[in-house]
């Protein structure tokens, strides 16, 4: 039904309603209402199923397979990154270990007395500067460093936490060629920054304070006391930032071992939190509110203030003073995370080994984690109920122009039937059984013998009624006589409509006036005088 026709229809029952107080529900209303109540129970059932089966739920289970896909994806691209770069870490302290001890010796020195030739830190640093840029370009670090376990100058109130340090920083490590141009000096000696044309990073300085940065002395001590390969002694950092320094790291660090046991130093790669956010942003459409989290696991908490975190949503949990957040089961198979008094998250998450199993640090645990806040797993699955809810609502408007439209068509023939009734000829078949029936039993009823009516009534004993019945024949008007002397003639109401040329509407009109006029409230009535004036003889002429 157009939607016009639909508002016309609906404003006509509208109108029929403010009239039902009065007149009663018409039968083409009762019949809609009764439709639309009907249609709508099944709705309702139907609803009632769905929500049972679970359909309203089916958006965690169909989210879930979706996240979980790029979940194992994203944790496998790391697992192989990091990996790669433990590998080429441990690769680069084998050659710098073996290639400073050759130094040191010809220069005179040697690993065990590396601090007491502080002249020589510079010149080993500037002579390890090729080898480091050539391993930062083959890698895909953001970073490389080499740190001795010496200082310039001991001398210095800060000199106990002092160590000389290269440190070289590929600030778009996402671009292969070009590195030249996106080399910068971290730390180490300014002269040497100089001498190759490297700019220096605004926050540079000239030595590393490994008291602000305790992983490469704690990755020192670890190799004097465990004599392990190399393989395993490396260790990641959880995401820290270096003294002067604003943007979070991870630091792949191993320590440096000259040939007769001798720990003098460390070196390693870095991975920038800008290089885990251009690698491991999640790319599901749809997802917008989604975020990725490479972070340490203690049974079930991820500790965030040692975490890495990529994603297009700025309100992840990544300001420092948020330091963990609590794991338990949620919904549809997914996790839920919790921080106090802050926003909890939903996602999912997966652990991720970055040690061999016998490595110094492989009691290590690490997680990478897909969450996103509640709210927004909340949005992606009403996203689903409320397309299922406006096709509900649509269907129930479909159900109502069905109604109508079928209570117009069923009631139609009636109403054109009950207008027939109303003409001076019924005679013609309807075609609906039981209004032919009811034309045959009116017609019959106006066909009876007159007799027969008078027989069903006794002769009146009171004759003072009927005395009245007769002087007020003379109160008629002249149509209404005539109507009147048809009816004594013993004519029914169609043969008087036919013979004065009226309609049938026009004798009821007469019938009614003759009726009050003389004092009756039937035609039976009106028969039974009729009779008694032929049996008393008084005939048509005598009341003329």
């Amino acid at each position: 039904m157009p939607k016009q026709g639909l508002v016309k229809t609906l404003g006509l029952y509208r109108k029929a309603i403010r009239q039902s107080g009065r007149n009663g529900l018409p039968m083409r209303l009762r019949l809609l209402l009764f439709l639309i109540l009907f249609l709508n129970t099944i709705m309702l059932g139907v609803l009632l199923i769905l929500f049972s089966a679970g359909v309203f739920r089916a958006g965690l289970q169909e989210h879930r397979p979706v996240l979980g896909n790029e979940l194992t994806h994203i944790a496998q691209d790391i697992y192989k990154f990091f990996g790669a770069v433990s590998v080429q870490a441990a690769d680069l302290a084998k050659e710098l270990s073996t290639a400073l001890e050759r130094n040191l010796i010809e220069r005179g020195g040697s690993a065990a007395s590396l601090q007491k030739h502080p002249d020589l830190l510079e010149y080993l640093l500037e002579d390890e500067l090729g080898r480091l840029t050539g391993a930062l370009e083959k890698s895909s670090a953001s970073g490389i460093f080499l740190l001795l376990d010496a200082t310039v100058n001991p001398t210095l109130p800060d000199g106990a936490d002092s160590r000389a340090c290269l440190y070289l920083k590929n600030m778009e490590p996402n671009i292969v060629n070009g590195m030249a141009a996106n080399l910068l000096f971290g730390f180490g000696p300014m002269t040497i920054a100089r001498n190759y044309g490297i700019h220096a990073l605004p926050q540079w300085q000239m030595e590393m304070d490994v008291g602000k940065a305790p992983v490469f002395t704690e990755v020192m001590a670890t190799a004097r006391e465990r004599k392990l390969p190399l393989s395993r002694l490396y260790r990641w950092s959880e995401a820290m930032v270096l003294p002067g320094s604003s943007e979070r790291i991870m630091l792949c660090t191993v320590p440096l071992i000259a040939s007769d046991g001798t720990v003098f130093g460390a070196c390693g790669f870095e991975v920038s939190g800008m290089l885990f956010k251009l690698s491991y942003t999640p790319e599901s459409e749809g997802y917008d509110h989604l975020l990725c989290l490479l972070s340490p696991l203690d049974k079930n908490t991820l500790r965030l203030n040692g975490a890495l975190f990529a994603g297009n949503f700025a309100a992840g949990p990544s300001a420092p003073e948020l330091t963990q957040i609590e794991i338990s089961s949620g919904p549809g198979g997914f996790y839920s995370y919790r921080q106090s008094e802050k926003e909890g998250y939903a996602g999912l998450h997966e652990t991720v080994s970055l040690y061999p199993v016998d490595s110094a640090y492989g009691d290590e645990r690490w997680a990478v984690a897909l969450m996103m806040p509640d709210e927004g797993l909340h949005t992606l699955i009403s996203a689903r109920s409320r397309q299922l809810i406006l096709g509900l609502m649509l269907l129930m408007f479909l159900n109502i122009g069905l109604a109508s439209f079928i209570s117009h068509r069923y009631i139609q023939p009636v109403a054109a039937a009950l207008e027939h009734l109303k003409k001076p000829d019924p005679a013609t078949k309807t075609r609906i059984p039981e209004i032919d029936d009811l034309i045959e039993f009116l017609a019959a009823q106006d066909d009876l013998p007159t007799t027969r009516e008078a027989k069903e009534y006794p002769a009146p004993g009171h004759f003072d009624m009927y005395h009245e019945f007769v002087k007020n024949i003379k109160t008629l008007s002249a149509a209404e006589k005539s109507v009147f002397d048809l009816y004594v003639q013993g004519h029914t109401a169609k043969e008087i409509a036919e013979i004065l040329c009226l309609s049938i509407n026009t004798i009821k009109t007469h019938n009614r006036r003759i009726y009050m006029k003389l004092n009756v409230t039937s035609r039976k009535e009106l028969m039974v005088y009729i009779q008694m004036m032929e049996q008393v003889g008084c005939t048509n002429a005598e009341n003329k």
